[in-house]
Order: C-alpha cells, then structure tokens, then sequence
C-alpha cells in the first residue's frame, strides 16, 4: 500500500473531521448519560429520605428500582437507535464506558463488602470517564465537570455518609446531567 504524506491543513481537517463525528454520534448518545446521571442522583436522594425517615422502604430499595428503569431503558433505546459503524474513536469511548460501568460495579461490591461508602469510589470513576469523553471531544466544560467528580470524591472522605448521599446526588446533577444538557447546543 503506496504512503501519501500528508500536509498539516490535510491533517488538521482529518482531524476535526475526527472530533466533529465523535461530537455528533455523542448527541445521539447523550440521553443515556442523562438518563443515568439524574437515575443515580434520584437514588442518592431517595435513600437519604429513607434514612430521615421520610420515606418507608428498605434502605436498599432506590438502588434496585432505579437502576432496574435505567437498564430497561437503556436496552429499549439501544434497541430503537439505528445502528451505525463506530469510528474508532466512538468505539474507544464506548468501550471505555463499558468497562468503567464493570469497574463502577466491582467499586461498589468492594465498598459494601468491606461496609464503607462507595460513593467516593463511583465518583472517581464517572469523573474519569466525563474527563476523557472532554478531552476527545475537545470539550472544555466535560474536561471541568470531570475534575469536580474527582474532586467530590475527595470530599466524600471527609463527611458522614448521609451527606455522601447529598453530595453523590449532586455531583451527578451538576457534572454529570448539566453538562450533557448544556452542549446540547455545542
């Protein structure tokens, strides 16, 4: 296969070629990280009223339903998305997400086995994910949110765990929903 070199304004466009279509299929895409952002928050909250003794349920519950619509969802909206070839890129991200959902899954059978807040450990990776996704897409507000994962995370270690729920809740609001609502017009 002959090698063509590339001038620097045919690489660049490759480039921005490159993050534009990993821009768009992330449109397409964002209402799973809605979705799951205001799930979990959702979550957060519910169970924090359930510990005050606002709402009746087992502890445990928020983390079953919430979860349950947000799997059921997903695999609808999956289903009726049309499909698409991946670019590599796109499919780095997608793959990246996946195995951090396993990483985020393992967190939280670790942090209950060992009967401590998980909440700092998901935190660090949704942030890692959020800052990746920014620094591929070329998006400042993604690379932001990210850090303020990362740093929330942080600050769970040093507060009781049901202000983890509080600020669990709104990290996911703040970094994780807001900023896929925002570049919306990005």
């Amino acid at each position: 296969m002959p090698k063509t070199l590339l001038n620097p304004n045919e690489s660049l466009a490759i480039i921005q070629k490159v993050v534009l279509s990993t821009r768009q299929d992330y449109h397409i895409k964002r209402k799973f990280y809605i979705l799951w952002g205001l799930l979990i928050a959702i979550a957060s909250f519910s169970q924090y009223a359930i510990q005050l003794n606002l709402i009746p349920l087992p502890w445990y519950s928020p983390w079953i339903f919430f979860p349950g619509i947000g799997f059921i969802l997903s695999i609808i909206w999956g289903l009726s998305s049309k499909k698409s070839s991946l670019s590599y890129y796109n499919h780095f991200v997608l793959t990246m997400w996946f195995t951090l959902y396993i990483a985020m899954g393992l967190s939280l059978f670790v942090a209950l086995f060992n009967e401590i807040s998980p909440f700092p450990y998901l935190l660090i990776c949704v942030g890692t994910g959020t800052n990746i996704s920014g620094f591929l897409m070329k998006n400042r507000i993604f690379i932001i949110s990210g850090i303020m994962l990362g740093l929330g995370a942080i600050y769970c270690l040093f507060i009781p765990f049901h202000q983890q729920l509080l600020l669990n809740g709104t990290c996911m609001i703040v970094g994780n929903v807001l900023p896929n609502l925002i570049t919306h017009h990005v």
